[in-house]
């Protein structure tokens, strides 16, 4: 095993346990992987920096099993590959991993408008124009007509008919 290869190896064991740790299983980081996965579509919208870390874990994660099981002693990882193990493993302490910036955006509350002390109301003038008028109104006034006019009709057959 090459030095760079075995000090990545140390630095991702040291992540793939405080992984462990937070999901209560024995792999960490593919666990850490598998939310990231349940949860992409609201991190790729919420947490700049998901994508990035998705692809980077997945990168790590394969290196390392490629170190664990060759037999040839080739070189697999890179030092971007230990830098960014080192990092995430700060940033996950810190809560500012893709998850904790997750559920911290998801914990905001959504910016509403501030509601002013009263709601606006238009002029009583423009608000009376702005009004269809009520049928109801000139079928109240259409039927008193009608029944005075039948009453009318009624009082005049009555004088006609017995007053003749």
């Amino acid at each position: 095993m090459q030095v760079l290869d075995n000090k990545f190896f140390e630095e991702y064991k040291r992540l793939e346990k405080l992984c462990s740790d937070m999901y209560s299983c024995n792999s960490g980081v593919s666990g850490y992987i598998a939310d990231m996965e349940q949860k992409a579509a609201r991190g790729e919208r919420m947490v700049p920096s998901w994508a990035n870390d998705y692809k980077m874990l997945k990168h790590v994660r394969w290196a390392r099993n490629r170190i664990a099981h060759d037999t040839t002693g080739e070189q697999f990882s890179e030092a971007s590959d230990l830098a960014f193990v080192q990092e995430f493993y700060g940033r996950i302490l810190k809560g500012q991993d893709s998850l904790a910036l997750l559920r911290a955006a998801e914990a905001k509350p959504a910016k509403q408008p501030r509601p002013s002390a009263r709601p606006y109301q238009q002029p009583y003038e423009y608000r009376q124009t702005q009004e269809k008028p009520h049928k109801k109104k000139h079928k109240g006034v259409t039927t008193v007509i009608l029944m005075l006019f039948t009453i009318l009709l009624l009082v005049y057959l009555y004088v006609v008919y017995f007053y003749r």
